[in-house]
């Protein structure tokens, strides 16, 4: 990736969418009348929402050859999907920085879809994701640590691929630049982008996204988003690893990476609550620390408050630590009820469920109910169809505002929008490159100050 401006957390202060009307699931009229005292209101016009298909199969067309770069176990996974959406699906060529990560990729390729990648369609290095993009294929997958999600889906779309790319969309306010351009640029172009957000292809909360913007539960007011689980991936250094070698391979223990656990676990609710209200947030408090971790320098707990446009609020948490109760979710309140995750349902001001996702009708219509295959059907779909998937800018919203709360927590202050999308921050290191450097540079962010006992 070549970044735009570099610019030290220390100085960091200074500093066409295609519409779908109705469900597959028959779930009945989108909007409904709001003339009588006591109809549902629709929440947004029908022209603002993208509401896809969700067909079992891509349809048939031409032939679209792929290549994937980032060969780990979410590159791998993301080539399965592609591969099951539809007929005359190839994967081509990969390109991961490491060869021992790109040959054991290639082997589950051949080991689990008898897809054969000959030497010379192989690439390594930190230009290897330029050589793929410069082969004649259609589309790239983008499955490379967070941190290059962005000038690496800048380039494919500059040579004139379509792109499926991982979330988070950036992890800094720089990349969230390059990703947005690059969006625009693909939209204007007729190039599809498909953004890493499964949940906007998953059947439950398709169908409870319709039911939420029919008004069912009334203006949203807030919101509480948490991801809980067990501590990282842990990786144990080899004596041969360069320091640089070290953190890209642990990406998951080193923030100028993967972003922290705002970026690389929670923004996924994050994205959940952005996509159902259709708002930005406005201001974020947050803070965040150490307790378990002693490896790489990101925090295992956050915790914020959000407040968006209209006086909407969102409260979240993440936590990645062993031995305590896990949990993912969220649920959204509105003025007549609430949507909750955690069993797809609506539930009105009493706490009585007045609606839910009807699972096993669901499954007598639909063979198709992986969220990762189906969101590449549709964007199959929307390349043979030539249409536009106009999706990608809302990913980079849900991006930067996990960025947004990170930055909260790591200098204890209070950010807007306005201050995180405007400021030129950009995590990468000057020199990308495999070599030893001052491990120093990459401390813990404290907040605040040290605290000095009284005299």
């Amino acid at each position: 990736m070549e970044p735009e401006e570099k610019l030290t957390r220390r100085n960091f202060l200074s500093g066409v969418a295609t519409i779908g009307l109705s469900s597959t699931l028959g779930s009945g009229l989108l909007f409904t009348s709001c003339s009588e005292k006591g109809k549902q209101v629709p929440l947004h016009p029908v022209e603002e929402l993208y509401i896809p298909e969700l067909p079992d199969k891509a349809i048939d067309g031409k032939p679209i050859k792929a290549a994937l770069i980032g060969c780990g176990g979410r590159g791998i996974g993301a080539a399965f999907n592609f591969l099951d959406a539809g007929n005359d699906l190839s994967i081509v060529a990969l390109a991961d920085l490491f060869p021992d990560k790109l040959e054991a990729g290639r082997q589950r390729l051949k080991d689990g879809k008898n897809v054969r990648i000959p030497d010379e369609m192989c690439f390594t290095g930190f230009d290897a994701y330029r050589k793929v993009c410069e082969l004649p294929i259609d589309l790239v997958l983008i499955a490379s640590p967070n941190c290059f999600h962005p000038g690496h889906m800048k380039y494919a779309i500059e040579k004139g691929k379509h792109v499926f790319v991982e979330k988070p969309a950036a992890i800094d306010p720089a990349g969230y630049r390059t990703f947005v351009a690059a969006a625009r640029q693909a939209v204007n172009t007729g190039i599809n982008i498909l953004p890493g957000t499964q949940y906007h292809f998953d059947r439950p909360f398709v169908a409870s996204y319709q039911k939420v913007q029919e008004g069912l539960i009334g203006s949203i007011i807030s919101g509480y988003a948490y991801y809980h689980t067990g501590r990282d991936q842990y990786i144990v250094r080899r004596p041969e690893w360069t320091d640089m070698e070290y953190m890209i391979r642990g990406h998951f223990n080193w923030n100028w990476v993967n972003g922290d656990q705002i970026s690389n676990m929670l923004v996924h609710w994050i994205d959940v609550f952005n996509w159902f209200t259709q708002l930005k947030p406005v201001n974020v408090i947050a803070y965040g620390s150490r307790i378990r971790k002693n490896i790489g320098n990101v925090y295992d707990n956050f915790s914020m408050h959000f407040e968006y446009e209209n006086g909407v609020m969102l409260e979240g948490m993440v936590r990645r630590i062993d031995g305590c109760d896990n949990g993912a979710g969220i649920v959204i309140q509105g003025e007549k009820g609430s949507w909750h995750s955690s069993d797809f349902s609506i539930r009105n001001r009493k706490g009585e469920t007045i609606w839910q996702y009807d699972a096993e009708a669901a499954k007598a219509k639909f063979k198709v109910h992986d969220m990762y295959t189906l969101e590449h059907i549709m964007l199959v779909d929307h390349i043979r169809k030539g249409t536009v998937l106009n999706i990608a800018e809302t990913a980079a919203t849900s991006a930067l505002t996990a960025v947004m709360a990170r930055e909260s927590a790591y200098t204890g202050k209070r950010y807007t929008w306005q201050q995180i999308s405007s400021s030129p921050l950009n995590m990468l290191p000057e020199q990308m490159a495999l070599i030893n450097v001052d491990l120093k540079q990459f401390g813990v962010v404290l907040p605040g100050t040290a605290f000095i006992a009284d005299d």
